[in-house]
């Protein structure tokens, strides 16, 4: 019987099948046609998700500079290991009196894994005032509130707070006697704790590494 085994047969829905042997305790010999059809093909797998923005930080601002302000810049870094998609981001200044914005730049192209990008942009450096990255769908990619604290800016139709965890200490500002800016350090460091991730340097690197001097 065992001879049997492997034969080709025809099963109970009409498809192609083999013949399998068993012997029952009693002794008893069934034979059976199982299902010889290959077995279906593993699904491909998923396709890479497309590169995102979540990656982005905000990682240095010069809002203030010795003598006339005109220089001030806006360093955006790109911390991940995929390119970022910058289609429908945009980088929004806010006026820390009423919480609102008075500028707005839409960003476009992509950042490569690790790269800087610099925008250039007049800054309020009152006490507060702050900035924002969004987000295609308007949601908040990073912000920083400097020189106090921003809980409730309005941009677009959302009410957001720029303080990520704990605010600047009161020390940790830009300056219009010493030049210098505001960086992340180590450059792109983000635990979500502004205190933490943010001081005051005297050599600003735009669209380059952060150094802390000073």
């Amino acid at each position: 019987m065992e001879s049997l085994t492997g034969i080709a047969c025809k099963t109970a829905a009409d498809g192609p099948g083999k013949v399998s042997v068993e012997t029952e305790v009693d002794g008893a010999i069934v034979l059976s046609c199982e299902d010889g059809a290959p077995p279906p093909p593993s699904p491909s797998p998923p396709s890479p998700p497309t590169p995102g923005t979540s990656s982005l930080v905000i990682n240095e601002i010069d809002y203030d500079q010795v003598g006339a302000d005109g220089s001030g810049f806006v360093e955006l870094k790109n911390t991940g290991s995929a390119a970022a998609d910058l289609t429908g981001v945009a980088l929004v200044l806010v006026d820390g009196g009423g919480g609102t914005e008075y500028g707005r730049r839409a960003l476009t192209g992509s950042l490569p894994p690790g790269g800087y990008l610099v925008v250039t942009v007049d800054a309020q450096n009152g006490a507060p005032d702050g900035i924002a990255l969004i987000g295609p769908s308007g949601s908040l990619l990073d912000a920083l509130s400097y020189e106090g604290s921003i809980t409730a800016a309005q941009i677009g139709s959302a009410t957001v707070s720029l303080v990520e965890g704990t605010a600047l200490p009161e020390g940790v500002a830009d300056s219009n006697t010493v030049e210098g800016s505001l960086i992340r350090h180590p450059d792109g460091k983000d635990t979500n704790d502004a205190a933490a991730d943010w001081r005051f340097t005297t050599t600003a690197t735009s669209g380059a590494a952060n150094v802390a001097t000073g």
